[in-house]
């Protein structure tokens, strides 16, 4: 069908390169400053540096040299995940959109819904702990289709989802699988799904056939609940674990530099990004104001046109900014030097034969698969820092 070809070509050619180059800044302010890595093979490895090397020592004259002592690295490994998006044509569209202008509208429309919701999910991911879980639910009796969950901030509507039962691991099976989120009432905490809840247990929920499948996010850094980090044990290793200072419900600057300078005394790291959830970023907003501090003269833009507040610590400007998806009232800081993205481009699956889009079974839609394979990966865990009860 020569509209399907057109409509092909102009993802190809006219979409996709600018797909690419936005997805690779726009998720946040965090992944707009880290390394983008070519990924080359299925397992990602990084060499991690661990402290300093013990070849140096005090003598005199006619005593023995320093003993030679490299430095001690270790090996920290991932394998990357795969991420996934589908572009979908109606069968009737193919068919009626006859000239260059409803064509055009057509793909625009369901070109920007996908990148909406690639760049929700990669977005909120860099911040997750791996697992996929958005937030825990209580249990639903008598039967109904509302559920009532902890946190509203990783669910939107449209989001299709599973629903597992705590404790479950990837070998079980979800309580309910592929139900789409139509509601989300972020007052009373509670989502709508389509389809009957029947009588669920507690659990959690997570993205469709996501659970354990995430990216491995900054939250696998900073959760001790996660007891393995890119293949090496935490309890065996104190030097996988970041620097943590407590806030004492609120922030303010005498405290993150105090948290700033451990990270560099402590972990050889040079945190040049603090990335906020809204409570900790609006009450550290509220400090510089309290303090006659202008917001304004202390902010500047960032690559993607994020915008921050300026930090100064010692020689070193960092950034401070609001990333939603860390928790509420907590900061986290990283070396933006010591995190990478390894990935591919995304990239269209091609069916075989050629072409990019293939009818649904038992559907009149035409479907276009995007993919991308990856994973993040920071070579100093433990000079990332954590501010908790900011606010």
């Amino acid at each position: 069908m020569q509209n399907l070809v057109t409509f092909e070509k102009a993802l190809k050619e006219n979409y996709l390169p600018v797909w690419r180059n936005q997805l690779g800044i726009e998720p946040s302010a965090l992944f707009s400053k880290i390394k983008k890595v070519p990924l080359v093979s299925d397992k990602i490895v990084a060499a991690a540096p661990v402290g300093l090397s013990g070849g140096f020592g005090f003598g005199a004259e006619g005593l023995n040299t320093p003993a030679s002592g490299n430095v001690k690295f270790e090996r920290f490994a991932t394998n990357s995940k795969d991420m996934y998006v589908n572009v979908t044509i109606s069968a009737k569209a193919v068919t009626l959109t006859g000239s260059g202008g409803a064509m055009a509208n057509a793909l625009d429309t369901e070109v920007k819904g996908a990148y909406d919701t690639a760049k929700w999910n990669v977005g909120r991911s860099l911040f997750g702990n791996g697992t996929g879980v958005l937030t825990t639910t209580s249990a639903v009796s008598p039967a109904g289709n509302v559920i009532t969950v902890a946190d509203t901030k990783y669910v939107k509507e449209g989001l299709i989802i599973d629903i597992w039962t705590t404790g479950d691991i990837i070998t079980s099976t979800p309580q309910k699988s592929g139900r789409r989120i139509t509601a989300v009432d972020r007052v009373n905490g509670t989502i709508t799904i389509d389809g009957s809840a029947t009588t669920l247990d507690a659990g959690f929920i997570t993205v469709q056939n996501s659970f354990t499948r995430e990216i491995t996010g900054l939250g696998a850094i900073f959760d001790n609940n996660v007891t393995s980090l890119y293949g090496v044990t935490k309890a065996s290793n104190p030097y996988l674990y970041p620097v943590v200072v407590d806030g004492n419900g609120d922030i303010d600057d005498g405290t993150i530099t105090k948290t700033l300078r451990r990270a560099k005394n402590e972990k050889n790291s040079d945190v040049d990004m603090l990335l906020c959830g809204d409570e900790a970023y609006d009450n550290y907003v509220n400090y510089l104001r309290t303090n006659n501090i202008r917001v304004e003269e202390r902010s500047k833009t960032i690559t993607g046109g994020f915008k921050s507040i300026t930090f100064l610590f010692g020689n070193k400007e960092v950034d401070i900014v609001n990333e939603s998806f860390v928790p509420e009232d907590e900061m986290w800081g990283i070396e933006s030097g010591a995190v990478e993205f390894h990935a591919k481009e995304w990239n269209f699956a091609e069916l075989q034969g050629g072409g990019i889009f293939n009818l649904m079974e038992g559907k009149s839609v035409y479907r276009a698969l995007l993919v991308n394979f990856g994973d993040l990966i920071c070579t100093n865990p433990g000079g990332c820092v954590r501010i908790h009860n900011c606010a």
